[in-house]
């Protein structure tokens, strides 16, 4: 009789490990394996010394079924008794359960290899650091939307200090927005110039520049019409780091390429774009314009999607992290409004500080706090509600023309914490300037009451419990959100010299020098008129400054 195939083709032979899972085993054909001619006794003998490199210290034993079953003694496969009896005590899990048995093992395992410090020579920081699960904690706080960067004690520490501010001159005629995209940054003016920063250094180094205008559009619109001929309001930058977005006075949207600056696409608008932003990791960008709406964009379409409704005034700042939402703010309607664009729904926010509000208040504190342990501050009706940046998911702070600086949240229509003159009062006027009176006694009765200072911009760190504000007073305010329950703030620090009027903060975190650069942008006037006087020590520059955290 021929011998079996499988085992005559060494090809074809199977390969076993050194450990056998059970004790006995059936041969791959009984019929060859019980009557082993003479013409197979070779393939016989190359089988068995397969069998004698594989399993170490065995006897090979037939029983009447034919089944050969393996005899080591002590060693079972190469295994001791416990794992024997381990395989016995878990052979009735299924795979669902073995893994999960096995995962508990290594972070068992993982943990006994932590608290042994003296045998490691490792920091257990370190190694915390660089396991996944903190990136997975990470990643699905930001999922769900909450504050989980608590560092506003970490940079408090620091602001007690000096810290080192580097400031840049730009030539660029009133700055009026900027956008960070570490390693890069772009700021655009009203002279219609955009220009590519590069910010991995100490100082910032210009590296592209294009600039527009009407006089350029005007004598050869063909090659121009690819830019902007009026006032560039507002930058953004996508977070593939592909496209940089411009929006102007003069009805547009341009695309443009951050490699060389070059337009890709112009999307028209009926009215002025006052605002951008992108949504955290997409292509989605939100606009606002000046017509009171809100228009959403696919950039990687370069299609408009959809228009939002619902202010009643100038749309003056739009704010958006991760979900499909963002909030915005209408000026003189004193409201801001968070925008479920999935959903298509909304919720106001109605602000408007007034007395009979201001009376409310009172009482209540009456009831806490005596009368002569207050301090009363003049009060400033709000005219506008100007800027606004959302912490996480839930929360967003407002900044109001007159100095309010406002917590909420989703769950309560009126605000859950308001700071009031947050950047102080203005200088008062003296009597020449007040009055063109010869009589300083009757120039002196018409001199008005000292006015607050204006919110000109407003910045959080995405899902941290810190927040900047910005003005005209040469200052740049750091507040803390209280820990405990998210519901008030207080102020940490201020960092000074920051001369002219802040038309723009961001930041950007550097992941892996484990420190939070702020960029701050300066004007000679407020981006959207001219309605103050002439500003001490006013500059178009670019201020930035560092923290650990």
């Amino acid at each position: 009789m021929a011998g079996d195939p499988f085992l005559s083709d060494p090809n074809r032979k199977r390969k076993r490990s050194s450990k056998i899972t059970s004790t006995s085993r059936k041969p791959t054909n009984k019929k060859s394996r019980s009557s082993t001619p003479s013409t197979n006794k070779n393939n016989n003998n190359n089988y068995d010394n397969d069998n004698d490199e594989e399993i170490s210290g065995g006897s090979e034993t037939e029983d009447e079924q034919g089944n050969v079953s393996v005899d080591s003694g002590d060693d079972i496969g190469g295994r001791d008794e416990e794992e024997v009896s381990s395989d016995e005590e878990f052979a009735d899990e299924n795979e669902a359960d073995r893994r999960r048995r096995l995962a508990k093992q290594y972070l068992q395992n993982l943990n006994e290899e932590l608290n042994d410090g003296d045998d490691n020579d490792f920091d257990a920081k370190d190694l915390d650091d660089d396991i996944v699960g903190r990136r997975l904690q990470v990643d699905v706080a930001e999922n769900k939307g909450y504050v989980y960067k608590f560092i506003g004690d970490k940079i408090s520490t620091q602001i007690d200090g000096d810290i080192p501010l580097t400031t840049t001159r730009i030539g660029s005629k009133h700055l009026t927005a900027l956008s960070v995209r570490y390693p890069y940054l772009y700021t655009v003016s009203k002279d219609c110039e955009l220009i590519k920063w590069d910010i991995s250094k100490k100082k910032p180094q210009r590296i592209k520049h294009s600039k527009g205008g009407e006089k350029y559009f005007k004598i050869n619109p063909i090659t121009n019409a690819n830019h902007h001929w009026d006032q560039i309001t507002c930058v953004a930058t996508s977070f593939d780091g592909k496209y940089v977005v411009t929006g102007g006075t003069d009805s547009r949207l341009i695309i443009w390429s951050t490699e060389t600056l070059s337009c890709l696409k112009v999307l028209e608008t009926r009215s002025a774009v006052n605002s951008i932003t992108f949504r955290r990791n997409s292509d989605q960008l939100y606009a606002a314009c000046a017509d009171l709406r809100i228009r959403t964009y696919s950039v990687n379409q370069f299609t408009q999607l959809e228009i939002l409704y619902g202010h009643q005034d100038n749309i003056t700042d739009i704010s958006a992290l991760a979900r499909e939402t963002c909030v915005s703010v209408g000026s003189r309607d004193k409201t801001a409004m968070f925008w479920k664009i999935a959903e298509e729904s909304r919720l106001t926010f109605r602000g408007g500080d007034s007395t009979e509000k201001r009376k409310k208040k009172k009482k209540k504190d009456d009831d806490i706090i005596d009368e002569d342990a207050k301090e009363e501050l003049p009060f400033h009706y709000e005219g506008s509600m100007e800027v606004v940046s959302m912490l996480d998911e839930s929360h967003f702070v407002t900044g109001s023309d007159n100095g309010n600086v406002a917590l909420w949240s989703l769950a309560k229509k009126k605000a859950l914490f308001t700071e009031r003159l947050s950047h102080g009062l203005q200088p008062q006027f003296s009597a020449s300037k007040a009055s063109a009176e010869t009589s300083i006694e009757k120039a002196s009765q018409q001199i008005p009451e000292r006015q607050p200072y204006w919110l000109t911009a407003i910045h959080a760190i995405p899902f941290s419990d810190v927040f900047l504000t910005g003005s005209y007073d040469g200052n740049v305010k750091i507040w803390k959100i209280d820990d405990t329950n998210l519901r008030s703030f207080s102020l940490i620090g201020t960092i000074t010299n920051i001369k002219g009027c802040v038309v723009k903060i961001d930041s950007a975190e550097i992941t892996d020098k484990k420190k939070v650069a702020v960029f701050v942008l300066t004007s000679k006037e407020h981006k959207q008129g001219r309605w103050f006087n002439k500003i001490e020590g006013a500059r178009n520059a670019l201020h930035s400054f560092t923290f650990d955290i």
